[in-house]
């Protein structure tokens, strides 16, 4: 809490009084207060401030002209308003404007309190966020610059070269190992699991290998994801659960663009490997065959994996338990969510699942 500061802004004295000390006394830091709205932005252009509470109706210009200009400036700062106007419009007009809570007078310690914690802890995932969007970028541009350099320098036959294309796709996946030691065992999964479910399907041979390569690069974009996040043992927040499943966008993304089969292939599967048949995924909330079938097939590798293995979150679960969940649902997974041709294969082949679950670890 100690680099973040708060400002709080009333024209009642004795509000303003109130607010910093339950605020004090909460172990935040308090850094300023105002009566009115033009010394409170001459406090706000200072750029250090982390959370503003105000009041709506003041004399002279009013709140709502604070959310304006704060919006107009874009400063990243959280908002919470503070206010006996039991207005709807009020309320809704403010939010609009980007004020992240909305409090009644007379308002009580513990409800600010926890409105605190709640808009500081979503300012600090959002910057987190920001900061690995900016670190992402550098990465995949020095991972394309040396795909792009590995090739250029390749004098060797067609053949030689497709595999050492391959060969640097896998590389690009590997990024994802060192979030976790684990992760990088059930990438290796994924794409096996894939190929037995397509040859199982009848897909052809090329298709097949495309599905094999691509598959394993579904979760590129978690390298997005803070650490805190991605390997927290608790359940998510809300806000927590949202940055999360922006990595199906994010994975997307890096791998967009390219002329190749393969990439082509997992910017697709990056993409929708979360939706569902049944149209409860994201991040689109495709469903049936509006999902591309390899996405299909890598959402049944990828879960019968994430239920068989240890997770921050949760313990390992054995083979025949994990073909009942996936077969039969349980409290977070529902059988209507797979492709029904596809989970019938899947319950006919099961046995090559755990062959390879039990020999890559």
């Amino acid at each position: 809490m100690g680099n973040e500061k708060i400002l709080v802004v009333d024209d009642e004295q004795p509000v303003r009084e109130f607010m910093e000390r339950a605020l004090r006394h909460a172990g935040y830091e308090v850094a300023g207060s105002a009566d009115n709205a033009d010394a409170a932005l001459d406090i706000l252009k200072k750029g250090d401030m982390a959370l503003l509470l105000t009041d709506l109706h003041m004399p002279g210009k009013s709140g709502m002209y604070l959310l304006n200009r704060l919006k107009e400036l874009r400063l990243n700062i959280g908002v919470i308003v503070i206010t006996a106007s039991q207005n709807l419009e009020d309320a809704i007009a403010s939010l609009n404007l980007g004020a992240d809570r909305y409090i009644l007078k007379p308002m009580r310690i513990e409800e600010i309190v926890h409105a605190v914690e709640s808009v500081l802890e979503k300012r600090r995932l959002v910057i987190e966020n920001r900061e690995y969007q900016e670190q992402l970028e550098t990465k995949v541009l020095l991972r394309t610059q040396e795909l792009r350099e590995a090739l250029d320098n390749l004098g060797l036959s067609r053949e030689d070269i497709k595999r050492a294309y391959i060969e640097s796709i896998q590389r690009l996946t590997v990024v994802a190992e060192y979030k976790d030691e684990e992760t990088g065992s059930h990438l290796r999964r994924i794409g096996l699991y894939a190929k037995v479910l397509a040859e199982e399907l009848g897909l052809s041979a090329d298709r097949t290998e495309i599905l094999y390569i691509s598959s394993p690069m579904h979760d590129l974009g978690k390298i997005s994801i803070p650490d805190r996040i991605l390997l927290k043992p608790g359940s998510l927040t809300p806000e927590e659960a949202e940055i999360v499943k922006r990595h199906t966008i994010i994975g997307a993304d890096i791998l967009k663009g390219s002329n190749s089969e393969f990439l082509k292939v997992a910017e697709k599967i990056a993409l929708s490997h979360h939706e569902k048949w049944n149209g409860t995924g994201y991040p689109y909330g495709m469903k049936k065959e509006e999902i591309p079938l390899e996405s299909r097939i890598t959402a049944i590798a990828d879960q019968y994996d994430a239920i068989r293995s240890r997770r921050p979150y949760k313990p390992p679960v054995d083979h025949i338990t994990a073909c009942r969940i996936l077969t039969l649902g349980d409290a977070k997974s529902q059988p209507d969510q797979f492709d029904p041709q596809l989970l019938e294969i899947f319950n006919k082949c099961n046995e090559k699942f755990n062959e390879i679950y039990e020999s890559v670890r």
